[in-house]
């Protein structure tokens, strides 16, 4: 099981079903746990139960809802560990990053905007590190460039932070949010409707994760395959 950590406030729900369904196409099982404040996904994925706390399947994803660390996912299904191949875990506050131990992540991906609140909301959650941890930038942002980058690196250049040689970015783009929305009408994750580049970084993102376990072509023939 490898555990990949998705840190910051910004919305990430859609990308991390979009990068979770990429993954269950090339065969590896994938579990996302929504640990954020608002809980999101618990808007999103069919509720299957009155407890606050569930596991649900979307469109061959399964989605973990409300719950503070492994430990309780475990005792949910019963398992003493989880057989998941990926765990992708979307924290965006200091209580969760911490209770599922995100810093010992195989990788962790800081997200956001450039939107001030975003960049200075998220710093909640790196003044609690106490020792150095690797981050790879994921930017979502229209307007994506080295003055707007230079204020992020501003922003973290006092927090316990060492930046990986990878960049991810992906457009904000009228197209790409049109097709998320589209999905969230039909209840399903397809990439049919969104633009090239977005391929393009998803692309760039499910390797990262999978750090050479799955060749290139595969991943691109996955994300493009109509």
């Amino acid at each position: 099981m490898e555990q990949i950590g998705f840190v910051g406030i910004n919305d990430k729900k859609d990308l991390l079903l979009n990068v979770a369904k990429t993954m269950t196409k090339l065969n590896r099982s994938v579990l996302i746990i929504d640990a954020t404040i608002m809980q999101r996904l618990r808007y999103i994925v069919p509720k299957v139960s009155s407890n606050p706390t569930y596991i649900s399947e979307y469109d061959g994803v399964d989605v973990a809802v409300g719950f503070l660390n492994l430990m309780q996912i475990c005792s949910y299904l019963n398992m003493p560990n989880l057989n998941y191949d990926y765990i992708l875990i979307d924290t965006d506050n200091p209580q969760t990053f911490n209770s599922f131990m995100i810093s010992n992540s195989k990788r962790i991906f800081y997200t956001t905007s450039y939107d001030e609140f975003e960049l200075q909301k998220s710093l909640e959650i790196l003044a609690t590190i106490r020792s150095e941890i690797n981050l790879t930038k994921l930017i979502i942002s229209s307007d994506i460039n080295n003055k707007h980058d230079d204020y992020l690196n501003h922003l973290l250049e006092n927090y316990p932070v060492k930046w990986n040689s990878e960049n991810v970015e992906f457009p904000d783009t009228d197209n790409d949010r049109n097709a998320t929305l589209v999905n969230q009408l039909m209840k399903q994750i397809s990439l049919k409707n969104y633009c090239s580049t977005y391929k393009d970084s998803l692309e760039y993102l499910v390797s990262l994760i999978l750090e050479g376990v799955v060749a290139q072509n595969d991943i691109r023939k996955v994300i493009r395959k109509k």
